[in-house]
């Protein structure tokens, strides 16, 4: 059966909406916590504000497309079966766009709507990132020798248990199938047996009076 090659306006508007992109990534990239105005990224492209949104059905779809570019970049810089290590670079790549930051955490207050452009985007992100998460850890315990473990201090355990509460709720928001109260609960007892762990590692380590 013969192919058919995507020509003409349909073509060079799909390479135009790349190019979109690729522009609103480098401007996230330059721009501090407050992120680029949309002005600033129809510059970039060489297009007026209206021109810009020309190529996507509202503002949050542009929102929207431009994390998933992001998330596009990011998959590019790790393997999926890789050990969980190589998450950093990732991480380190969200610490110099603080922009890009802020703009997912509004996108993911909005997505419990069913009617928002991020709906579907970040309940599908949700669902690929445990699985591929969960397959990481997996294989990396597997892998891995038994090593002592890093210590764990209570105002790590905090930041943690409250990051854990924020997203996960964004989640069960999403999928109501997620069990927030076990989870939650179990992260909890988790992280207070490597407290105790690491305190009990660390005899010169002060744990002060005991609160009653």
């Amino acid at each position: 059966m013969a192919t058919t090659t995507r020509r003409g306006p349909y073509a060079k508007g799909i390479a135009k909406r790349q190019q979109i992109l690729k522009e609103a990534l480098a401007a996230y990239a330059e721009s501090d916590s407050t992120g680029p105005s949309l002005r600033a990224v129809a510059k970039r492209a060489g297009l007026s504000e209206r021109g810009l949104l020309h190529y996507f059905a509202a503002r949050d779809e542009l929102f929207v497309a431009i994390l998933a570019e992001r998330d596009a970049a990011d998959r590019a810089t790790f393997d999926p079966d890789g050990p969980v290590d190589d998450l950093a670079a990732v991480t380190a790549q969200s610490a110099r766009t603080p922009g890009l930051v802020r703009l997912f955490l509004e996108m993911a207050a909005a997505a419990p709507d069913p009617g928002h452009a991020a709906h579907s985007f970040f309940t599908r992100r949700y669902r690929e990132l445990r699985e591929l998460l969960a397959r990481k850890f997996r294989r990396s315990a597997e892998a891995r020798p038994v090593v002592p473990a890093r210590a764990v201090d209570p105002e790590f355990a905090a930041r943690i248990l409250i990051a854990a509460s924020d997203g996960l709720q964004a989640q069960w928001l999403l999928d109501p199938a997620i069990d927030l109260e076990d989870d939650l609960d179990r992260l909890a007892h988790l992280l207070l047996a490597a407290l105790t762990s690491s305190t009990e590692a660390d005899p010169a380590t002060e744990t002060g009076p005991a609160v009653q």
